[in-house]
């Protein structure tokens, strides 16, 4: 394994170039660098040191706690020629500073530049030199310190005075995060890992190098195919993350790191309970250092304000303590946990100390954590569960937390031994519809790893034939119809779902209790969005799909994941309608709040993010995606879509210009024999076909198209359908242009409008019909596509002699390619502003501006300088992409 590489220094440029603009001015003595631990203030700051090393000799101090009280005694190095009682004369400290600094310059006429780093440690008479070498223009500093407790307060009233600029660093945005670990694993990574990486560390350098350290030795984060990837849930317990956190807490007093502890093993904890155990004022001094939080539920609650902190505190902390402090505020808890969360990590804090837990207790908290992808724990806890009741739904548990894992064959097993009710060879036919989903789903993932096993049906094991679908009565077992919708989802029988939906009606849902009719009624409703795009109305598809989303609820005892079931079938309606805001929105809605999900659901959400690119004719940026998302997949696959990304990947790679990975993502596609499972399985062969007539130009892939159309045509969805003519057109072929005009004149949605348009100009032979349908598809931001069309109408204007027009022509087609380029892989239109990434000073700044205050006005609204205001602005813009203060009013709401 190759050694983890440096931190590389990302997200940070923009304050080293203020900074060194500030220090050269000559207005502005010093720089203060404030940030929490870990921000990069000492790697800022000798950046800024670099910067400017041929032209200010560099001396540094650093503050220390051992120091703190000492007057003067982070500058001894530099105070040998001092007489014995240096303490008595500020100003023999001066000179004898002021001697060295002499000897270093060695006769160089350059000025001093001081580095003091750590200054909130600083004594305050050292302080008060620094201070005169700044009001005295003897030198230039840069500052760095932590918020709490502060600088000291001559340093401050620098500040004040304006004789310093301050620089609050941000946490890094998520780019940053990935172009960190890809600096460091020496790779591309999945962007849901980044995501993953990003929140767990909360855009803090030293801890997301901890994370990728540990996370390498452990083996969680791996590297499929070239590509870095969350194999499991992140190292929090590893020596580089718990030897950050204990160089941490040996700062703190040993009051304050057992409170700490306790804070971490109990979390949340009630107030009354620490201030019990540890004091008032030791509970608000952690409060006021930032190191602990209030709940953000408003409940009286403390947690640690960095979640990895508390799980690495725990990887330290013995058993045999671990007891010794749940026996000294055990009596102070609540018997009761308030939230599901709390009782997880109470009982789990019970098994780690060896104490007993009741049956119950422990089947509530293996619920609870497989619910909430914490899959490990859900395994070991169900595994202690020994009653027969609570240990059948234990394995439940554990079922879902292993289909989690992509472990499904293991997922199987653990089903079968829970003995769900209401699957065949069970006794009570009248299961929830979430288990029954969640044994389909275990099942076709089992299915889908044996050769032949996708024509299996879902509700049924091999050699069980299918039967047809039957009457359902209000008396009929629940099961068997939820079983037969989605075995006529999953086999792309959408009429045969259409008819049986129609007639089950409101059947469903009678007798079911209101607790479980919500995922029952979500469900119908997701089958209702794919038989509405299979018959070509995604946009009244996606109505339905939101529907559905608005009745998922968190249920604590469901263990189907069924807002990811809805999640597919949204994306889905987004994707196929063409609406390309609508897609972002909710995949990054669904990434904001999953979690530890991103490391099962990853694949799927970068997968239609790809093919969304696909569609927008971005082809490099695509293949970015589309490349990680199937190795994500490789490891876990919960909704079958390897076989989709596959075929989308290569095609994307193919269009790219990557060849050779298309040839070898082409050569796997191939290896996927007969249908496949799923309502939209068959783009997977279709992105295929295309490929191959790419890579070869044989005319094997026109024809596979055309087979593809007319053998599987009757049942093919309707964005399946036009996914193949466009494909068809776009290598080449204007065969397909009747059928795509025929096929999307009942279409909704601005994907297959544009694609009438363009079908429209490819059929004609007049000129201005179509620039027009070309104009018409720009309009809709499909920029490659209206980059053919234009060129198709200048090559139709030249051949009419019309030499004007196809200047025309060729100037639309010219800012195609500039849009293409300038912003590859981006959504078109008002997408582009919801992915700049803003600091919050500079959201306030910008909010301010577009109310109309100047500059100064802001300045003092904020309590910062003018030039702080007029650097946050010019960053600004340059990230927005405008050039004046009046094109601002874009920017309102980021």
């Amino acid at each position: 394994m190759n050694p983890v590489r440096p931190r590389p220094f990302v997200g940070r440029r923009h304050y080293v170039d203020a900074a060194t603009e500030t220090l050269r001015s000559g207005a502005t003595g010093a720089v203060l660098l404030v940030a929490e631990p870990g921000l990069g203030k000492s790697a800022l700051a000798e950046a800024i040191a670099q910067d400017l090393a041929d032209e200010m000799i560099i001396m540094r101090v650093h503050g220390s706690p051992s120091l703190a009280n000492v007057p003067y005694g982070v500058l001894a190095p530099y105070l040998v020629d001092l007489p014995e009682d240096p303490t008595s004369s500020h100003v023999a400290i001066l000179r004898a500073f002021w001697a060295q600094f002499e000897r270093l310059r060695a006769g160089r006429e350059l000025p001093l530049l001081l580095l003091v780093d750590d200054a909130h440690e600083l004594d305050s008479a050292t302080a008060n030199v620094i201070v005169d070498l700044i009001t005295a223009n003897w030198a230039k500093v840069v500052v760095s310190c932590r918020p709490r407790p502060g600088l000291p307060p001559s340093l401050m009233q620098l500040w004040y005075d304006s004789m310093a600029e301050r620089f609050d660093l941000e946490p890094l945005g998520r780019d940053d995060v990935n172009d960190v670990a890809e600096h460091i694993l020496g790779g591309p990574v999945l962007p849901s890992t980044t995501h993953m990486l990003w929140t767990a560390s909360e855009g803090n350098p030293m801890l997301l190098n901890c994370l990728l350290e540990d996370g390498r030795a452990n083996g969680s984060i791996v590297r499929n195919n070239g590509v870095w990837l969350l194999a499991g849930p992140l190292a929090t317990g590893g020596p580089a993350l718990t030897g950050s956190v204990r160089n941490q807490l040996l700062r703190r007093t040993p009051q304050e790191r057992e409170a700490l502890t306790m804070i971490a093993l109990a979390e949340p904890v009630s107030l009354s309970a620490l201030e019990a155990t540890s004091g008032a004022d030791m509970v608000q001094a952690l409060v006021d250092s930032q190191l602990v939080e209030m709940s953000a539920d408003g409940g009286e609650q403390l947690r640690l304000r960095h979640a990895v902190y508390g799980q690495a505190i725990r990887s330290m902390v013995s058993s045999s303590r671990s007891l010794q402090l749940r026996q000294q505020l055990i009596s102070y808890l609540d018997s009761q946990p308030g939230s599901e969360a709390a009782l997880l990590r109470m009982v789990a804090w019970s098994v780690e100390s060896g104490v007993k837990v009741p049956d119950n207790q422990l089947l509530k908290a293996a619920i609870h954590a497989a619910r909430t992808f914490q899959n490990e724990a859900a395994i070991n806890l169900a595994a202690r569960i020994h009653d027969p009741g609570p240990w059948q739904q234990g394995r439940a548990a554990a079922a879902r937390a292993y289909f989690s894992s992509g472990e499904y064959s293991k997922a199987e097993r653990a089903l079968e031994a829970s003995k769900l009710d209401g699957f065949p060879g069970h006794s009570d036919s009248m299961a929830p519809a979430g288990a029954v989903l969640l044994e389909a789903s275990i099942r076709t993932a089992v299915a889908a790893a044996q050769p032949g096993g996708f024509g299996l049906p879902v509700g049924r094991g091999t050699g069980q034939r299918a039967s047809a679908p039957r009457s359902v009565t209000a008396q009929a077992p629940l099961p068997g119809p939820v079983v037969q919708l989605l075995d006529l989802d999953m086999a792309g029988d959408f009429q045969g779902l259409a008819g049986l939906l129609q007639e089950l009606g409101p059947v469903l849902l009678t007798g079911v209790e209101d607790r479980k009719q919500d995922v029952l009624s979500a469900f119908l409703l997701c089958m209702r969005s794919d038989v509405l795009r299979a018959e070509g109305d995604p946009v009244q598809a996606l109505a339905e799909a939101n529907q559905a989303a608005e009745l998922v609820i968190d249920d604590p005892e469901e263990l189907f994941f069924i807002r990811e079931f809805v999640l597919y079938r949204r994306a889905a309606a987004a994707v196929d309608s063409g609406d390309w805001v609508q897609t972002e929105k909710i995949l990054a809605g669904y990434e904001a709040e999953a979690g530890p999900g991103l490391t099962t659901f990853g694949g799927s959400v970068q997968y239609f993010r790809g093919l969304a690119l696909i569609r927008q004719g971005r082809f490099d940026a695509a293949f970015k995606l589309l490349r990680p998302a199937v190795e994500a997949l490789r490891l876990n696959d919960p909704q079958q879509l390897l076989r989709c990304a596959v075929g989308a990947a290569a095609y994307a790679a193919v269009r790219a210009g990557e060849r050779q990975q298309a040839q070898v993502l082409f050569d796997e596609s191939r290896g996927f024999r007969g249908p496949g499972r799923g309502p939209d399985w068959c783009l997977g062969p279709t992105f295929a076909t295309a490929t191959g007539e790419v890579l070869n130009r044989d005319g094997a892939g026109v024809a596979g198209l055309q087979d593809l159309l007319d053998s599987v045509s009757p049942s093919l969805p309707a964005s399946a359908r036009l996914q193949a003519l466009s494909l068809w057109l776009e290598i080449g072929s204007g065969a397909a242009v009747d059928q795509t005009l025929e096929l999307t004149s009942t279409m909704t949605g601005p994907w297959a409008s544009s694609w009438s348009h363009f079908a429209s100009a490819r059929g004609t032979r007049d000129p201005d019909t179509a620039m027009k349908a070309a104009e018409s598809v720009a309009a809709l931001g499909m920029m490659r596509m209206a980059r053919d069309g234009f060129a198709h109408a200048a090559n139709l204007y030249k051949a009419a002699g019309e030499q004007s027009g196809a200047r025309q022509a060729v100037i639309r087609q010219g800012q195609c390619d500039h849009d293409l380029g300038k912003r590859p892989g981006a959504v078109a239109g008002p997408a582009q502003a919801a992915q700049v990434q803003l600091t919050r000073r500079e959201r306030d700044i910008i909010a301010l501006a577009i109310e109309g205050l100047t500059d100064r006005q802001i300045a003092e609204r904020l309590m910062v300088s003018v030039r702080t205001v007029e650097g946050h602005l010019y960053r600004s813009y340059a990230k927005l992409g405008i050039r004046r203060r009046e094109e601002l009013e874009g920017a309102r709401g980021l």
